[in-house]
């Protein structure tokens, strides 16, 4: 039974694929309610759950959150949005609070980089905690990376604190059936490195991506009329691309508001 069991959360894994379409249903309370119960399962750095979800599931504040997510109408569409924080508000107010200085005779210091740093690891470990969960349940997701954009939009529209900063945002229900191919991958051989790092070049890159860059020309969505590689596809479409360098700006706005607390 054991191993029944392992086969079938590695199919999970195996056929998950991202979904931005969604049955026009709501997703029942205890679904709901036991993927919440799952997300906690989620690993934690010293188990201090260094995160906090925002569920968004007013109707204004999605058509809001959509348009700051680069005007993205599944996101006011899909019946679950969460947007996943890494979160030490909670914990500074709760030593502040509860008088921990005073107790330790250590003074409280500002949270730095590398808290920054651990509560990103916890936020997004538990994002994709939760994307396999929803898949066991039943339910479709998707990543929405436009979140990091447009910070203060955000930060006003969800009353952000300085100590609770966006890592990412998932749009989750029940799928409609996919029309789309499932997506590619590197070999894992170019992808798992033995004891060092190996920094990959030109023929080593061609390798691997190649499989990955075959698709894209099968489908006739690589630049130049088909003719461009995968690296003049990325190039072009994500890191020249107008809306990367407002995440690099955004980030830096959220990361300093973090860091100097104004």
């Amino acid at each position: 039974m054991k191993n029944m069991e392992n086969r079938e959360f590695i199919s999970v894994i195996e056929q998950r694929r991202s979904i931005r379409s969604f049955e026009n249903r709501p997703v029942e309370k205890e679904i709901l309610d036991k993927l919440k119960e799952l997300t906690l399962r989620a690993p934690s750095g010293g188990n201090m759950v260094m995160y906090s979800i925002v569920e968004v599931n007013d109707r204004q504040k999605k058509e809001c959150l959509a348009k700051i997510c680069d005007n993205q109408i599944m996101i006011e569409k899909a019946p679950i949005v969460w947007v996943y924080l890494a979160d030490m508000q909670k914990w500074v107010n709760y030593f502040m609070e509860s008088g921990c200085k005073e107790k330790s005779g250590i003074d409280v210091r500002r949270p730095g980089i590398g808290d920054f740093h651990l509560a990103m690891q916890d936020t997004v470990i538990a994002a994709q905690t939760t994307v396999l969960a929803a898949e066991a349940l039943g339910l479709g997701s998707c990543y929405i990376g436009d979140i990091i954009e447009n910070y203060e939009q955000l930060q006003a529209l969800l009353d952000l604190p300085p100590l609770a900063a966006p890592a990412c945002c998932l749009i989750m229900g029940y799928p409609k059936r996919p029309t789309s191919p499932m997506q590619r991958r590197p070999p894992k051989e170019s992808i798992f490195m033995e004891n060092s790092y190996a920094e990959p070049h030109l023929e080593e890159l061609e390798k691997m991506y190649k499989d990955q860059e075959d698709f894209l020309r099968e489908h006739k969505t690589l630049p130049y009329d088909n003719n461009g590689t995968i690296a003049d596809y990325y190039y072009n479409r994500k890191y020249t691309s107008a809306f990367m360098k407002e995440m690099n700006r955004s980030t830096e706005v959220f990361l300093k508001r973090w860091v100097e607390g104004n």
